[in-house]
């Protein structure tokens, strides 16, 4: 059993910090009334992943539950006491055969989310609760308060808390046209206290935060104050893809993931149109839908307008696939030649990059993105001449393209999933290591 290091031991907290723990102390008192009536032993072995996981036939509600998906696949492998502890679906779904952990469809999303984790940490008492937490997607605000006052709970049964950060926010990107954009009807300083707040009590609520790569723990430590000891790097994992690309260029170029604004995907349509008739046998293919439940009038559905209409110069060489099921992924990442990540804003690492990683495609990332891959040679600032200029020289010379599938190749040496999930692994196989949460008390 791996032992405590002294890099691992809590800094001196501040003020802020030692009034919460106070706020906890006193909660505590309630929460032993219900500790007492509880007579069942923790199962010393147990793993509950908390997350939206996918449902045979049903789109992926996020990216995280695909996330979630093919990071049960990799972690099953280390022979793990793992159960999913899945959002409740409508009417009750039966998982199919295939799923290779046991997955209870156990939380309603919104304000009762925390409840019901709670119900289930009392009736299987793992001695791991990890957490993948995307803000919005255990139900809004609510969902996500929920969430927290669970964890809470949790650090009174002394359950070891993980949580994965999927999205870590820059507070002073916290502006109003992106909150506008995403839907979100709060001032840009409003926003940002409850974004920090939520953050802060997170980080004393979790014995350690992942992060996916190095920027995202800068900013926890740097913008939130958050102690380094707890905060830690476990990439986004590729997957392994077998087989050789196809013999032939498709001469194809492709946008994919959900249409929103802050993925800048307008910003390459109007940069193909500028491309286009110098280059007339390429194509631009945009696969991927809008999130589900959108309102009348909601910011992705005026995007999604506003694109269709930038493409109707071009006619068929720009096709709009919508929602692409899993099936389908393979066979779309292997006929392009070209992948672009034109995002305008960096909060997440992106599911669709780790895609064109895994299939080892030449790809281009905007400037917003370079902190993930700093070493990455194409790239280009945020303006749609400076990527048509790109375009051109990758467009225009099958041997860069070549090039960069090599690199993309090198990159995804370093982050499959089997090496994620063995990091992981390896952090719960030491939770009798982790140190706990410190008593400043006087």
């Amino acid at each position: 059993m791996a032992t405590s290091r002294i890099s691992d031991l809590p800094a001196p907290l501040p003020r802020a910090e030692i009034s919460v723990d106070r706020s906890l102390r006193r909660t505590s008192r309630l929460l032993g009334l219900l500790r007492g009536s509880h007579n069942g032993q923790t199962a010393p072995h147990r793993i509950a992943l908390v997350t939206p996981y996918p449902v045979r036939d049903q789109q992926s509600i996020s990216g995280v539950a695909s996330y979630s998906r093919e990071f049960v696949r990799a972690l099953v492998e280390f022979d793990l006491d793992l159960e999913v502890w899945a959002e409740r679906t409508f009417p009750e779904s039966t998982e199919p055969d295939h799923v290779p952990a046991q997955v209870i469809r156990a939380w309603r999303a919104g304000l009762w989310a925390g409840l019901d984790l709670w119900r289930m940490l009392r009736a299987r008492r793992p001695a791991v609760v990890h957490v993948q937490i995307e803000y919005f997607i255990f139900g809004g605000w609510l969902g996500f308060i929920s969430l927290l006052s669970f964890l809470v709970a949790a650090r009174f049964t002394r359950t070891k808390v993980f949580a994965t950060a999927h999205q870590v926010l820059s507070l002073a990107g916290l502006r109003r046209q992106v909150l506008r954009e995403f839907g979100v009807r709060l001032p840009a300083h409003v926003a940002r206290v409850l974004v920090h707040l939520s953050t802060a009590l997170l980080s004393r609520v979790t014995d350690r935060i992942i992060v996916h790569e190095e920027v995202f723990r800068s900013r926890l430590i740097e913008e939130y104050q958050i102690n380094p000891a707890r905060v830690e790097i476990i990439n986004h994992g590729v997957p392994e893809v077998p087989g050789d690309p196809p013999a032939q260029r498709s001469k194809r170029i492709l946008l994919f993931g959900y249409l929103k604004w802050y993925k800048g995907i307008d910003i390459a349509l109007r940069a193909f149109c500028e491309v286009a008739t110098e280059f007339p046998d390429w194509k631009l293919i945009i696969a991927g839908g809008l999130p589900a439940g959108l309102g009348e009038g909601h910011p992705h559905i005026r995007f999604y307008n506003y694109l269709r209409a930038l493409s109707h110069q071009l006619g068929k060489r720009v096709e709009f696939l919508g929602y692409v099921g899993d099936a389908a992924i393979p066979e779309l990442f292997r006929q392009a030649d070209l992948v672009l990540f034109p995002y305008r804003v960096l909060f997440s690492a992106s599911g669709p990059l780790a895609l064109a990683i895994g299939y080892r495609k030449a790809f281009i990332i905007s400037e917003p993105l370079r902190p993930i891959l700093p070493t990455w040679p194409f790239w280009c600032p945020n303006s749609p001449d400076r990527w048509a200029q790109t375009l051109r020289r990758l467009m225009g010379d099958e041997a860069v393209i070549a090039h960069a599938e090599i690199l993309a190749d090198l990159l995804k040496s370093t982050r499959t999933w089997p090496d994620t999930a063995r990091q992981i692994a390896r952090r719960y196989g030491a939770v009798e290591s982790l140190v706990p949460v410190a008593d400043h008390s006087p």
